[in-house]
């Protein structure tokens, strides 16, 4: 048959799973556009800015497991959509960005918005954020070369990939070649060093799984508690991976890093023989500025589906090579018949830092995590975007099983919690998804609440409104004594909601807050929460991570230990 390659590549796509794309038209990219009119199973979600359009597609791949599609036209849709497209790389998570380009015939005339090798390079700077980068520079291989983009942001780590699709090529008729065959990424497990690591475990008197958030997918989840309960070793998280591994679980020791619990760091500091950190890469909000505490006296273990993990912060004895799901799976067909007596290790699980109330009455960040612990649905998601809430939100929600959490902190983009939850949501449209977020990321993104509202998602935007920029505020002071003023004046989002047809209420009290989070949302809801921008979470690993590099104190690595 014959087709335009834009329809071709369309349905590429839909090949892959994808029923809908997410970004904003253009004149580089109309040919694509025109080509979704004769697919109608694809929905088209017109964002209201490219960058939240990709954090959109990223929360849609992480509901979904499909790829998310991000559609934007040349020039400033590419660079707009970059840091998306930067934050869904460094969470592993599949997207595509399929942008415009001028036609070739334009090449170096100084087209409107050219993005070819002799203007900005669209393709050499995008590839700095991806997986794989590529120009359909010509018609017959076009729809080829999609699917191996596609295969590439499955392959070993997931990630962005970056198709860039000039006019006249994406309007071009092409017959449609047969491509017989797939592509698969495959591991060999090495079934001896699984061997070993479990045996180290279960010799071991004081384990320790850390768990990281290359573990979320389903298998993985499962595997990491077939493992604990055989071990019956104590699991904690790390920062990005929190709801991996069920909080309800009484092996869940808590979480590890920004925003931890003191039930972890007492354990470490008890003295751990054997570690086996699972899928992280260990950075420095994940580690408390790469603590020497995960350092074991014994072994230092770690599965990767990334080699390159090995050994890039914390010297490693054994490093297992594959997916998570599949290394945990080889180590425990070896599992012993019976494991030596383990000492009781005296669990309680988390421990959680007391609820400190507010001097002046107000609303504080705590409390309203307290009340979506209390209030909310057992199997919500939620997001929480970059601030001092993200801090408190790690520390004290407790995600039931069924639940979901997500942050995107590889790339810590304010507003990208926001975005990604309408994402989530679209992909998944009978859970309930809450974003908690602060004033001045729904001042970055919060224009997406349109989009959420023309799409009927039902999303709770819970808006910590403390009309500054807390998280900097309390960190200039830390760091220098002192402090510019960010502050703002206070914005009233309830009004914006209303504005934009979503249902807003400004919160300043408790009662109020638990019955607005137990109504059943019919659409979006934003609950603009005033709290007091005084009470915080005590501690900051992010201020001691600065003032370390400030002061050039950099982590030193152990010398390898030799295994028996």
């Amino acid at each position: 048959m014959t087709a335009t390659v834009a329809l071709q590549i369309i349905d590429v796509l839909r090949e892959f799973g994808v029923d809908r794309v997410f970004g904003i038209p253009g004149g580089a990219i109309s040919a694509f556009y025109a080509a979704l009119l004769e697919r109608p199973d694809v929905q088209i979600v017109t964002a209201k800015h490219e960058t939240g359009a990709a954090f959109m597609g990223m929360g849609y791949a992480l509901a979904t497991g499909r790829p998310g599609v991000v559609v934007t036209t040349a020039g400033p849709g590419i660079t707009n959509a970059l840091t998306g497209v930067a934050s869904a790389n460094y969470e592993g998570l599949p997207l595509v960005l399929i942008a415009g380009e001028v036609p070739r015939s334009s090449f170096g005339r100084g087209a409107l918005q050219e993005g070819s090798a002799s203007s900005f390079d669209a393709v050499t700077l995008v590839r700095r954020f991806v997986k794989f980068a590529v120009q359909l520079s010509q018609a017959g291989p076009a729809a080829a070369q999609v699917r191996k983009a596609l295969v590439t942001a499955y392959s070993g780590r997931r990630g962005a990939v970056f198709v860039s699709l000039p006019l006249d090529v994406a309007a071009t008729p092409q017959v449609a070649h047969e491509i017989a065959g797939t592509v698969r990424s495959t591991f060999d497990v090495d079934e001896g060093a699984c061997a070993r690591a479990l045996e180290l475990l279960e010799h071991a008197q004081r384990p320790l799984i850390l768990c990281g958030s290359g573990a979320r997918e389903a298998t993985s989840r499962r595997a990491l508690v077939r493992l604990a309960e055989h071990l019956q070793a104590p699991v904690a998280v790390t920062t990005k991976a929190k709801s991996v591994f069920p909080e309800e679980h009484p092996l869940y020791l808590g979480l590890f890093g920004f925003g931890g619990h003191d039930s972890v760091t007492d354990y470490l500091a008890s003295g751990v023989d054997v570690l086996l950190v699972c899928a992280s890469g260990l950075n420095d909000f994940e580690t408390n500025a790469w603590s020497p505490a995960l350092r074991p006296l014994r072994a230092f273990l770690q599965i990767d589906i990334d080699s390159a993990q090995f050994g890039r912060n914390y010297p490693v004895d054994l490093g297992l090579l594959g997916p998570a799901d599949a290394v945990i799976g080889r180590m425990l067909d070896r599992r012993a018949e019976l494991l030596p007596p383990r000492p009781p290790l005296g669990l309680a699980g988390p421990r959680y830092q007391p609820l400190v109330p507010s001097a002046r009455g107000m609303l504080t960040t705590a409390e309203v995590v307290a009340c979506c612990n209390e209030v909310c649905p057992a199997q919500s998601v939620f997001t929480a975007d970059m601030g001092e809430h993200l801090a408190v939100a790690l520390h004290y929600l407790r995600v039931r099983d069924g639940g979901d959490f997500f942050t995107p902190l590889g790339f810590g983009s304010m507003g990208s919690g926001i975005c990604a939850a309408i994402g989530y949501q679209l992909g998944a449209p009978r859970r309930r998804t809450f974003a908690i977020c602060g004033d001045g990321g729904f001042l970055m993104h919060g224009n997406e609440l349109a989009t959420a509202v023309q799409h009927a998602a039902p999303t709770t935007f819970l808006v910590m409104n403390d009309a500054r920029l807390n998280m900097v505020h309390h960190g200039m002071r830390a760091l220098y004594g002192a402090t510019p003023d960010f502050g703002t004046q206070t914005v009233d989002f309830a009004a914006m909601a209303h504005a934009m047809g979503a249902a807003g209420h400004v919160v300043v009290a408790r009662p109020e807050l638990e019955a607005l989070l137990a109504e059943p949302a019919q659409g979006p809801v934003v609950l603009d929460v005033r709290i007091d921008p005084d009470v915080r979470l005590t501690g900051s690993q992010r201020n001691a991570a600065l003032r370390q590099f400030q002061e050039g104190d950099e982590p030193k690595a152990d010398a390898p230990r030799r295994l028996p």
